[in-house]
């Protein structure tokens, strides 16, 4: 309870305000504790944007137990574990957003069709499989591919083949 002497009660509006005000300046721990002392259960919306601003933050233990949370609220909702494979891919923690993406696929009962792909190029999603050149997209899509990974710094290993 606020005790400015007119003894007013937070509400969801208030807490939301103040989380959001917080992530905006990158105090994601604070932002975190203030949820923590919400009366009752704090609203999913508060929980999303500082889930929100964990990915942009690239704060993955501020992310891990916001998730948490949502489990014990049992707040089903898969896009939870993409942001937060999204903020382990941001740190390169590969095996950790990999985890993650299993999570995900278990979850909401999806499987993944082996050596197939989505990418997405301006405002579509493509899919791709592997050698697939039927695609009239194909060769944007692998030279983008390319592209990405250069930048990222894989070199081929081509004493294998």
């Amino acid at each position: 309870m606020l005790d400015n002497g007119l003894r007013l009660v937070p509400k969801v509006e208030h807490y939301s305000c103040m989380v959001d005000l917080c992530t905006r300046a990158g105090l994601l721990n604070e932002a975190w504790d203030l949820i923590k002392k919400m009366l009752g259960k704090p609203y999913k919306i508060v929980l999303g944007s500082l889930l929100s601003a964990c990915q942009r933050c690239r704060n993955a233990d501020v992310g891990e137990r916001v998730i948490q949370l949502f489990l014990e609220m049992e707040l089903s909702n898969s896009r939870k574990y993409v942001i937060l494979s999204k903020i382990y891919a941001n740190m390169r923690r590969w095996d950790d957003s990999a985890k993650t993406r299993v999570l995900l696929m278990r979850q909401c009962g999806f499987s993944k069709t082996p050596c197939c792909n989505w990418i997405d190029i301006g405002a579509r999603v493509h899919e791709i499989h592997a050698g697939d050149n039927l695609n009239h997209h194909s060769v944007n899509i692998y030279q983008l591919l390319n592209e990405e990974m250069k930048r990222e710094g894989y070199i081929p290993n081509i004493g294998c083949i």
